[in-house]
């Protein structure tokens, strides 16, 4: 077996055995575990609309707007600086530098500005919006 197909193996049980542990350490309750894992993917779903949102905000600084589409048409584009196919390094890139550049961001744009468009999930089910 390809020793591309033994890390991929090893890297999806490693992830089942950390659900696992989560679920098992976890003080919620099963339907409390379902729902948060719903607003989980629910939210990531929503991230790109959302996000598209924040950079067309006129209260979003300048840089970071630039910095949001600069992103999506490096997510978005078919040539990659480390191409997909080379095993674990070509997805490793997007993992890397999509989480890196989204915290960068969260830190340049005023707090009231994120709040409009990323409410809280308890903010969100009380107004009922997104």
């Amino acid at each position: 077996m390809p020793l591309f197909l033994i890390v991929v193996v090893a890297l999806l049980v490693a992830a089942l055995v950390a659900f696992v542990v989560w679920c098992v350490r976890s003080p919620m309750t099963i339907g409390e575990r379902k729902a948060f894992l719903r607003d989980l993917g629910n939210d990531i779903v929503r991230l790109p609309g959302r996000l598209r949102r924040l950079a067309a905000d006129p209260r979003t600084p300048r840089r970071a707007r630039w910095v949001l589409i600069a992103l999506a048409v490096y997510v978005a584009s078919p040539i990659d600086p480390i191409p997909d196919f080379i095993p674990v390094i070509g997805h490793l890139d997007e993992l890397l530098i999509v989480p890196v550049v989204l915290a960068w961001v969260r830190r340049t744009i005023p707090p009231e500005v994120w709040a409009t468009h990323f409410p809280s999930r308890k903010a969100a089910r009380t107004s009922g919006e997104d």
